[in-house]
């Protein structure tokens, strides 16, 4: 039996079986038990997380870098399909600009992710994994302060064809396309605000295939130029019902090539496609070949006026006719909602609805929004200030003194330098107010706290202050107050008690170099040389101070009296041949004993810092309060006592404890208690040698901890020691020149306009660990302490009993001083008391011996 004829019907049950698949897929794709046609939900517990990237990011950067990772990004982004029936999360990327007024003062366009809690560290991750320097912050919502009203508007814009066909993507554009829109959102008012949400939920592979079957239409060569799903079905349909309708007749009398076998006609050649067509149908099989998201775009608006803001809102919706390709696809100009109160909940609440969505690949969804990058040069948008940097794996966050807090990636880790390691000493450079201060504060707190020694140097006198808040009762014994500025009780510090006669030449030496600093353009060598062996000659006698430079220099007889004494036979034949030598050139006069006398004399001319430095018996031993690891705070309040006194008796005072460090030399090592010295402003006090002072100190456990404010304020030379003797580093907002200096310390983590643009409390660090000097990262200080003890009245006043003394005493020994009449037989009086061999009488000046001398000389 002939059964060709039931070829038809084989036919037609394959298509009826294969309409019916293609049906049930339709109708299960369109479901909204699919998660990603229902995203309309919003039950997630969403965080908003502001995103900065660096402005500059290199100069080989190219236009399509930040799309290209941006592209990159939305790839990984779509692992957040979910294969199980449950809501699908989706994310919204967004774009916020506000004006003056609206904002505060916080004018600017800035760049936003929400996203699930549930989401957030995988979000957070590819966005670092594409831009590494980026700066994300959890923040408020920014559209919890917008109140829907009459002067607010807003949009959905959608495609203007089939999901399947391309919009014009960065790919095509010689100009970032992020640009135009920016450049829209930058014209907002003072008083208003505009933003825009893209809405982005991942959908499964099976989108495309309406895609594919348009293409497969248009090489097949079927006049249909454009394509629709209702349209398909119709003739998909259409076809169907004829096809049935002719079974009968087919049964009855079947065609002549079924019955006589013969073959089928062929089907005619596909056509030749034009070039522009064949391009236009590349296109669209590109965005076939990539991931798709189920999107919806929507711009708010908001202004003082209605037509403000319905102008704000237009301006950035034309922005979007940018992406229209022709014969392809593009943006329709806007879809108005019913009501803009539920449209505002909306934008509040991130719901996707899916009736504005549309399917976008990923490439296409880089094009429309991606972070900035150099290429966009719209001036308000806003950039991360400065880049973090990674801290080293073996950072000390326990046992050590807590330095603040890593600031990469918002990972806070409170870190620390070991005491081991600050004695390498710690340099800390930053404009003024940028938080030097305050780390400085939060060290000194914890070193008085765990009972360590501690010594404060400040030049402005309100760190001091502070820290006098914050002494705790088991400490109030411990802490030395040195305040020249305090005149009703002054403490005495005698510059010139030397405890070993040995090292009279190493303390001349320092208080040598601390007058050069600041003898300015009037020292010279014979200065120099005739100020050294002042100080030498009154280092031999006991109970001389530096009152005596002065007299030394003018008042013979006072001369007389100090050269008997004097043990040195070169010092002997100084003052006896040479200096007179010198008194009779009015040149050298001039050159080496004025200056002398002019600068010295004005220090001393002071009754407050006379009342210091001109008592005979120190009341504050500098090796005691190191040995015994006291609190002494020095109050060098320019303000109070004056910019030069200040700066010169701070230098003398770092000279004093550089030199009593030193005195450790004959301890064992296991008994020289670490000194934590803290020098604000160290500039004023750094005299010649504190190069030394920075490579011997370590020895002896003085840690030195060093601030100031710019490069320019230290000698080159000086600066290279700090650079070379220092081994943690920290630097605080710099200003240009600075940043151009310190750049190579922290290169090639962080660049000069890094530097610069640090925000106050941020900082750079290079940390000394283990002896080893980290790699740089970024930090923030800890906030300073605020546990006010109320012991600070309690403390002042102990420390006057104890370490001050009444001012009249004072200057009725000063006075008794400055009136007493030293002479040779003076002199000889006082060795005869002593029981001292009478020595020889030194032949100072032509001028006979006074009665009183001849006398003194006869007994």
């Amino acid at each position: 039996m002939d059964i060709s004829f039931l070829t038809p019907l084989a036919i037609v049950a394959i298509v009826i079986f294969s309409v019916a698949l293609s049906l049930r897929a339709l109708k299960k794709k369109a479901s909204p038990s699919n998660p990603a046609f229902d995203p309309e939900s919003s039950s997630y517990d969403n965080v908003i997380l502001l995103v900065k990237v660096p402005r500059d990011s290199g100069e080989e950067e190219e236009l399509k870098t930040a799309p290209l990772a941006a592209e990159q990004m939305f790839s990984s982004l779509h692992g957040l399909l979910r294969i199980t029936p449950e809501i699908q999360e989706h994310i919204s990327f967004e774009v916020f600009s506000t004006g003056d007024t609206f904002s505060k003062g916080e004018r600017g366009i800035f760049f936003y992710v929400t996203t699930p809690k549930s989401v957030r560290d995988f979000v957070e991750s590819q966005i670092y994994a594409q831009y590494p320097d980026a700066q994300i912050d959890e923040v408020e919502d920014y559209l919890s302060t917008i109140k829907p009203g009459g002067t607010m508007t807003g949009a959905y814009i959608s495609t203007e064809k089939e999901d399947f066909f391309p919009i014009k993507t960065f790919r095509d554009f010689e100009v970032d396309p992020l640009s135009a829109v920016t450049g829209a959102m930058s014209k907002v008012n003072n008083d208003g605000c505009i933003w825009i949400q893209y809405l982005l939920c991942p959908l499964a592979d099976g989108w495309q295939d309406e895609g594919h079957q348009y293409v497969d239409i248009v090489r097949e060569g079927k006049k249909k130029s454009t394509f629709s799903l209702s349209a398909f079905a119709g003739e998909v349909i259409t076809g169907v019902v004829d096809l049935l309708a002719s079974i009968p007749q087919a049964i009855i009398n079947p065609p002549e090539q079924y019955s006589s076998g013969k073959p089928l006609v062929k089907d005619p050649l596909p056509p030749r496609l034009s070039a522009g067509k064949e391009l236009a149908l590349k296109s669209l099989e590109n965005k076939l070949s990539k991931m798709g998201f189920r999107t919806v775009v929507r711009v708010g608006s908001c202004a003082g006026t209605k037509e403000k803001a319905e102008n704000q809102l237009r301006s950035v919706i034309a922005t979007f006719k940018q992406y229209s390709i022709s014969d392809l696809n593009g943006f329709t100009g806007g879809i108005y909602p019913p009501s803009i109160n539920e449209f505002v909940d909306e934008c509040r609440e991130r719901s996707l609805p899916k009736n504005h969505a549309f399917i976008l690949s990923t490439e296409e969804i880089a094009s429309i929004f991606h972070f900035p990058s150099s290429t966009v040069e719209t001036p308000a948008i806003s950039w991360t200030k400065a880049k973090h940097g990674e801290p080293p794996l073996n950072l000390p966050t326990s046992d050590c003194t807590f330095l603040g807090k890593t600031t990469f990636r918002n990972q806070l880790v409170k870190f620390g330098i070991k005491d081991c390691d600050r004695a390498r000493h710690t340099y800390l450079i930053g404009k003024t107010g940028t938080g030097k201060s305050t780390l400085f504060k939060n060290m000194i707190y914890q070193d008085i706290i765990n009972g360590k020694g501690v010594g404060v140097l400040d030049p402005h006198g309100n760190l001091i202050d502070e820290l006098l808040e914050l002494i705790p009762d088991n400490r109030i014994k411990d802490v030395v107050i040195f305040d020249p500025s305090d005149a009703d009780r002054p403490v005495s510090l005698n510059m010139l008690e030397c405890p070993d006669q040995a090292q009279k030449n190493l303390m001349a030496s320092g208080l040598v170099d601390v007058f050069k600093k600041h003898f300015g353009y009037s020292w010279g060598p014979r200065l120099e040389y005739l100020l050294n062996n002042c100080i030498l000659t009154l280092l031999e006698i006991p109970n001389t101070t530096l009152l005596g430079i002065t007299r030394l220099l003018s008042d013979d007889n006072y001369q007389k009296y100090i050269v008997y004494q004097i043990k040195d036979p070169m010092m002997r034949d100084f003052w006896t041949k040479e200096f007179i030598a010198m008194k009779g050139n009015q040149k050298l006069i001039t050159e080496a004993i004025a200056p002398i006398q002019n600068k010295v004399g004005r220090f001393l001319s002071s009754s407050t810092i006379r009342n210091i430095v001109g008592q005979a018996k120190s009341s504050i031993r500098i090796d005691e309060v190191m040995d015994q690891g006291k609190i002494f705070l020095v109050n060098l309040s320019k303000g109070r006592i004056g910019e030069d006194n200040a700066n010169l008796l701070g230098s003398m005072i770092v000279s004093r404890i550089a030199f009593m460090a030193m005195q450790r030399v004959n301890l064992p090592e296991d008994q020289r208690k670490d000194f934590f010295l803290f020098v604000d402003e160290f500039q004023n006090f750094a005299s010649g040698s504190f190069a030394s002072i920075l490579s011997e100190a370590r020895k002896y456990h003085l840690c030195l901890h060093l601030t100031h404010q710019y490069t320019a304020q230290l000698p080159e030379e000086m600066m290279a020691a700090v650079s070379g003797n220092v081994g943690t580093i920290a630097s605080f907002s710099l200003g240009a020149p600075d940043a151009t200096i310190l750049e190579p310390e922290f290169a090639p983590f962080f660049t000069e306009n890094d530097l610069i643009s640090l925000e106050m409390y941020h900082m750079y660090i290079k940390l000394m660990i283990d002896g080893q000097t980290s790699v740089p990262f970024s930090a923030v200080s800890l906030p300073p302490p605020d546990q006010n003890t109320g012991n600070k009245d309690k403390v002042m006043a102990l420390s006057r009993e104890v370490y001050g003394h009444d001012v009249a005493e004072v200057e009725d020994r000063i006075k008794g001083w400055i009136e007493k009449r030293f002479d040779l037989g003076q002199a000889i009086r006082d060795a005869h008391a002593r029981g001292e061999v009478p020595r020889e009488i030194p032949k100072i000046t032509t001028v006979q011996p006074t009665v009183q001398e001849e006398n003194a000389i006869e007994e």
